[in-house]
């Protein structure tokens, strides 16, 4: 296979070869003229003295002899020359949109726009005669108005910015284009240039048609265009021959160099497959690589990726005998850790930062999330381990995962700079993370610093590519620096973070390797001029390959229309002709794209895999165009029994008696029923739950908010012995605001019912409480002795399991025990709603599911209170009763009930439990009967024969902290 280069690098030798170190050859980019002078070497047969080659860009910048300044030094002049128009301009509005005004500044001398009527078309005047033509000589809205001053303001920045980087012998990119093309004419009669080569161009812009036409002209230069019949046909609705189509017809070349039959003649092979998901891409692009290898060991082979982000995925599938390739695009810094470090340092910031108007900044508070993020972070973890690791920093030992324990013990929803520097003890990584920046001058000091306490953990490791981020982080810090003057310029986190993001989004972190090796892993734009016999592209879908349709510009799609300026059609054409050229020459192509699907890189395929699919694979008999899918290969697995079950050996009944002599509570008993596997991971295994800080109360803080309030008014009243009677009652709903907003905050460890789902609890919790205190103050329950508040009620039952006889705790934690006339109850809040059927029981169903079934969660609750109660009233009725001295004990009615705070119009809940005989129709004796369920619920939970399972009820598993366990 010839390549396009090495059929230009033969010709210009052969025609040129008398002066061709005289010549200046101009390609598309720095990439392609290596690999001319590459083919330049082999098209001679003895050594020759090489003649300069350039990249179009670097050409033009080397004729305008001006210094191009950077984008940023630019932004920073645009600014100022801004705010001489505007004065109350804010720089960071301004750096939102000033990079876009210099690259519009810069295509409009690119294709040498005449500006006076470029911004006489954008006047007010004009554009309101192209809108609205009714509009004119009327009032327009303070809104538009603000729009045309805008752009009278850009008309004069124009000028002023021309002038003053002419003054300065200086320029942006498309300044040094119209410069060199003014004066075109001047150039090619002084340049030391025999001749101009111009080799592989297409989608030239117009000032780089006027310098190619001029030196034509002059009999100086000569064009070497890639073409191919496929889409330079007339009529042909093809994109790819758009700008080639027209210099043909316009140029008047006295020969067109050179149009080739390649796409239509030549043999090809055409696989197009569909993947999974992005990261597949480059499992199939190794394997692709690894099967052309072995059909050819020296075979050229090219991995093109449109999407950058691939590169590290199809790195790590490369296969092992490829000894050596080359990358020619770069490790995107956007895709290391060290970016993401430094993207979490200014979350940290931005989300606790407010800018005053000239006293730089002011730290309130730091979110929580931000500073966890930023602390968990592999680079802070290691440096943390390196700590750990100095003899001497025995006091740092552990630090960082102190500081993240103690904001969760706190519940610190918002952590202050300063509580941050205390918890830290003051330590440089926290003052570098988390101290007050109040000028730019402080952002550049922590990243200094940060920089030299990572340093110190990798430096000490050879060859880590950590310490390849942080010189190369080091290096855009530094540039910054030199850039700026804090002190001048009022530049605000937001505004630094995104002049440090466009160097970032720029820089990218060198790979070596052999340049012209036979393996080459690129990106689309590098492959102009190259040609490769084997090639294999990912990402070939819509919004990728082309890319997506953006306007990229300040000024309307019409205006860019009106006066030839680049719009997304002429990008399309360009990444069209890029694609269909690579395909010239090539034999076997592989063309990757994500099926359709909601993962990442996923959408319909390119439009050029259907144009290969519907045009060109049925005019040329010779391509083999093949569509597939890539399919996984399941190896075999073991197969995952989705039960989870846990015979009770002997340790386990061990565990388990342990348990129930502790004490069998109704919530134990309740969880043992819903999910066995739950009651044995939170009382036998003892796995705790994960603490988090919780930004809003959450349902069981709530339930204990109300708790607690009820708990400090009648606390006083448990302690004297006095009964609740109305005006007492009366002076609770008086407190009754105050006391929740105490409570709220005491709960919540500082968070302020003021604002958000916080403010809405704190007024339902009011609420539901005034309701309650309400309904109190006018009923028959007063006078009210509370006896007990949050107490545990414990009674013990012998149960004979096998030949042990098992002293059993039957406990139980009241919420409160009072008296009302003859009435000992023991009453249960729930802040959720309870109906009074949930806690009916029919005598027939107390065998059969009583004790087995999960829906008598809240009877069963009662029963255990009431047994409880009624064991400790038989046993010991004075302890119960110690502020009831006015009552017989033999004349109290013990009863237990829930008062549910969703549904307190049917006051206190009870439920009635008619035990009977076998028969049917014998009452029962409560406590006999209850002992005997409660004995055979024991001896259940004892049995060896019955394991401890997952349950089958997924409404259990909805708020069971074990669920991922259970992968639920």
């Amino acid at each position: 296979m010839q390549t396009f280069l090495e059929l230009s690098a033969k010709y210009v030798y052969e025609k040129y070869k008398a002066h061709i170190s005289e010549l200046c050859i101009v390609l598309p980019s720095r990439r392609a003229g290596f690999f001319f002078k590459n083919a330049l070497a082999q098209a001679a047969p003895e050594p020759i003295w090489s003649p300069e080659v350039a990249g179009m860009e670097d050409f033009i910048t080397r004729l305008a002899q001006t210094d191009v300044l950077e984008p940023i030094n630019l932004q920073l002049e645009l600014y100022d020359l801004m705010r001489e128009q505007d004065p109350l301009l804010n720089f960071d509005q301004f750096v939102t949109w000033g990079a876009t005004l210099l690259d519009d500044f810069s295509r409009i001398d690119q294709n040498l726009v005449d500006t006076s009527k470029l911004f006489d078309y954008l006047s007010q005047a004009k554009a309101l005669e192209r809108w609205d033509p009714k509009f004119l000589g009327k009032d327009i809205s303070p809104t538009i108005k603000k729009y045309f001053s805008l752009w009278d303001n850009i008309e004069k920045t124009y000028h002023n910015l021309q002038k003053r980087l002419l003054h300065n012998k200086q320029a942006y990119v498309g300044m040094a284009f119209r410069k060199v093309a003014e004066n075109i004419h001047q150039i090619a009669r002084q340049t030391e240039c025999r001749q101009f080569i111009f080799i592989g161009l297409n989608a030239l812009t117009k000032s780089e048609e006027v310098i190619i036409k001029a030196l034509l002209k002059h009999d100086k230069a000569e064009v070497l265009f890639d073409s191919d019949d496929f889409y330079m046909e007339e009529g042909t609705p093809n994109r790819a021959g758009t700008f080639l189509r027209k210099y043909k017809s316009t140029w008047k070349l006295p020969e067109w160099r050179w149009q080739q039959n390649l796409l239509l003649t030549d043999e090809k092979e055409i696989n197009v497959i569909g993947v999974a998901n992005a990261s597949m891409q480059g499992k199939l692009a190794g394997q692709l690589l690894q099967e052309i290898r072995r059909q050819d060991k020296h075979a050229q082979t090219a991995i093109i990726l449109p999407d950058e982000t691939l590169l590290l995925p199809v790195l790590h599938s490369i296969p092992e005998e490829v000894p050596n390739y080359n990358v020619t695009m770069g490790l995107s810094f956007k895709g290391t850790p060290l970016f993401n470090l430094i993207d979490l340092l200014f979350e940290v910031h931005l989300t606790g930062v407010t800018q005053l108007q000239e006293s730089g900044y002011k730290v309130y508070r730091y979110h929580h999330l931000s500073v966890t993020k930023l602390l968990s972070h592999p680079f802070i973890r290691r440096y943390e381990l390196y700590l750990s690791e100095q003899p001497e920093q025995a006091q740092y030992h552990g630090l960082i995962q102190q500081v993240l324990d103690r904001i969760v013990a706190d519940n610190k929803v918002l952590v202050t700079a300063q509580d941050l520097l205390e918890l830290g003890r003051h330590h440089p990584l926290f003052e570098t993370l988390f101290q007050t920046w109040r000028d730019c001058d402080d952002i550049l000091a922590s990243l200094y610093q940060l920089i030299e306490l990572l340093r110190q953990v990798y430096s000490h490791q050879a060859n880590t590519i950590e310490t390849e981020y942080l010189y190369i982080f080091y290096t855009l810090v530094k540039r910054l620096d030199t850039i700026f003057d804090c002190r001048e310029q009022k530049i605000g986190v937001r505004s630094f973070r995104k002049f440090l993001y466009e160097l970032i989004s720029a820089t990218r972190l060198p790979f070596s390797g052999e340049p012209i090796s036979a393996v080459q892993i690129m990106g689309m734009l590098e492959t102009r001029a190259l040609d490769f016999e084997n090639l294999i592209i990912l990402s070939v879908n819509e919004n990728t390959l082309p890319a997506p349709k953006r306007h990229e510009s300040l000024m309307p799609y019409d205006v860019l229309r009106e006066f030839g300026l680049p719009t997304y059609a002429e990008t399309e054409g360009a990444m069209a002709y890029n694609f269909y050229r690579l395909l010239q020459r090539a034999k076997r192509v592989n063309l990757l794209y994500v099926l359709p699907s909601d993962t990442y890189g996923s959408g319909e395929k390119s439009r050029f895999i259907l144009q290969l699919q519907n045009d060109l694979a049925l005019r040329n008999p010779r391509i083999k165009f093949r569509d597939m899918t890539a399919a996984v290969e399941l190896k075999q697995t073991k197969k995952y029994d989705e039960d989870i079950v846990i015979e009770k050996d002997a340790q386990t009944l061990q565990q388990l008696k342990k348990e129930l002599q502790k004490g069998l509570y109704p919530s134990h008993l309740n969880m043992y029923i819903n999910c066995s596997l739950q009651y044995y991971f939170s009382r036998i295994a003892k796995i705790q739950e994960i603490n988090e800080v919780e930004e809003q109360l959450g349902t069981d803080k709530f339930g204990t908010l109300v708790h607690q309030v009820l708990e400090d008014f009648f606390r006083p009243f448990a302690q004297s012995g006095q009964p609740v009677v109305a005006e007492d009652v009366a002076n609770m709903l008086e407190q009754l605001p105050a006391q929740v907003r105490q409570e709220f905050e005491r709960t919540t460890r500082g968070a302020t019912p003021d604002r958000g789902m916080n403010y809405l609890l704190f007024k339902v919790a009011v609420q539901v409480l005034e309701k309650y205190l309400t309904n109190l103050k006018t009923s028959d329950e007063l006078p009210l002795y509370v006896l007990r508040l949050e107490d545990t009620l414990a009674t013990t039952l012998p149960v004979q399991v096998g030949d042990e006889l098992l002293p059993v705790r039957i406990a139980g934690k009241a919420d409160r025990i009072d008296l009302t006339g003859n009435e000992l109850r023991v009453i249960d809040y729930k802040t959720g709603k309870v109906e009074r059927s949930q806690l009916v029981v029919k005598p027939e169903d107390v065998a059969l599911h009583f004790t087995t079934d999960p829906k008598y969660d809240k009877a069963r609750q009662l029963w255990l209170y009431q047994y409880i109660l009624q064991r400790n009233l038989q046993d010991n009725p004075e302890a119960i009763l110690q502020n009831g001295g006015h009552v017989v004990p033999e004349d109290v009615v013990p009863k237990s009930g829930i008062l549910s705070f969703r549904n307190l119009d049917a006051g206190v809940l009870t439920s009635e439990f008619n035990f009977v005989e076998a028969d049917g129709n014998t009452p029962r004796d409560f406590i006999s009967a209850s002992q005997e369920l409660l004995s055979d619920f024991v001896r259940r939970m004892l049995d060896p024969a019955e394991p401890i399972r997952k349950t089958n009820d997924l409404e259990v598993c909805q708020y069971c902290p074990y669920r991922g366990i259970c992968a639920r």
